[in-house]
């Protein structure tokens, strides 16, 4: 019997493990596990399960965009493959700087699964850009709600909040202007490729081919986002939903520990600016930025006492907790698919 197959899956999946505990060990290293076991102490826990739902809500709505997307481009795909490539999109978004990782991750999942690279990848990208559109929303009203509280913070605040409120909205009217005119990324590509062929003669022609394959495949995606709107209405909605969600979670920490005077909208659009002020940032998973935010951001939400470890409890709901189980999740699937898949052996 050919053992090979299942020495790969345990050689394969020990590394993803190491992998997995190397990031918690980063992550959780400046964390009082004793701070953490406190503030579990003083809440209500089924309003913490109803933050961890939220999360549930959230990976739905990610798997339900991704579905949407296949559906438009011809390749149906099922609701409970979407929703492992979400997950799967979480977990290497978490764990690699700028997120950078995610979609790479998802393609080869897909790929894996027996799905075309173009309709692939046009479902992702329809996915982010509806992604991205909500983000910057749900950003700018929390500053509007909040800019009396966010204009008396450091200076650095208001910084990150430029920077990533400008990344995200460049992506945006990017994605926009591709879609009302077809000229916008061709000529964009061409104001590129100036400097680059003369900083870069040796490698501007490979990226210059590179960059009209992708137009290719982008061209597909413009033309079928003028002809579906209400698709992509759908989709631009269940990212609102999705994101609303994911927001939501400190505001049920904050009624975890028996606190009231906020409301939920209040408490979404300040979560929404800490969101899109750490998003863009090359660390993976934003980690310590988001936490530095929330102990700054939500000084007037939480009393100080109790400030700490409502950020400890809102982060692991939201991040450490569904890191560790994707994580342990993907490593489990990849080692049944490495034992289950066949090998062929040489026949004398």
């Amino acid at each position: 019997m050919n053992k090979l197959p299942w020495k790969k899956g345990v050689l394969c999946g020990s590394f993803f493990l190491l992998l997995l505990g190397l990031t918690f060990y980063l992550v959780l290293k400046g964390q009082e596990p004793g701070q953490l076991a406190a503030a579990l102490k003083q809440v209500n826990l089924p309003l913490l399960g109803v933050g961890a739902c939220c999360m549930g809500i959230f990976f739905c709505c990610e798997a339900k965009n991704i579905q949407r997307g296949f559906t438009l481009f011809g390749s149906p795909v099922s609701f409970s493959s979407c929703l492992l490539y979400a997950i799967t999109g979480f977990f290497f978004s978490s764990v690699t700087p700028s997120a950078s990782g995610g979609q790479p991750m998802q393609l080869y999942v897909m790929y894996r699964d027996g799905h075309a690279p173009a309709p692939s990848a046009l479902a992702l990208l329809l996915d982010f850009f509806s992604f991205q559109l909500a983000a910057v929303v749900l950003g700018l009203v929390g500053f509007f709600l909040h800019q009396t509280q966010l204009f008396l913070m450091p200076h650095g605040v208001m910084l990150c909040f430029l920077v990533g409120a400008v990344l995200n909205l460049f992506t945006v009217i990017l994605l926009t202007g591709a879609v009302v005119s077809p000229r916008v990324l061709p000529a964009l590509g061409r104001g590129l490729m100036h400097p680059l062929r003369r900083f870069f003669p040796r490698r501007a022609a490979d990226w210059e081919a590179w960059g009209k394959n992708q137009w290719k495949d982008l061209r597909q995606c413009v033309q079928c986002c003028r002809t579906h709107k209400k698709q992509l209405a759908a989709m631009f909605l269940t990212s609102l939903v999705q994101l609303t969600a994911y927001h939501s979670i400190p505001f049920w920490v904050y009624l975890a520990f028996g606190l009231s005077g906020q409301s939920l909208w209040h408490v979404v659009g300040l979560q929404a600016v800490l969101f899109l002020s750490v998003s863009s940032l090359p660390l993976p998973g934003a980690v310590g930025l988001t936490e530095g935010g929330f102990l700054l951001l939500y000084q007037t939400i939480f009393p100080a006492a109790i400030l700490p470890g409502a950020m400890l409890l809102s982060r692991s709901v939201s991040f450490y907790l569904f890191l560790l189980l994707s994580g342990v999740f993907l490593a489990v699937r990849f080692l049944l698919l490495t034992w289950q898949t066949p090998v062929l052996t040489k026949t004398a």
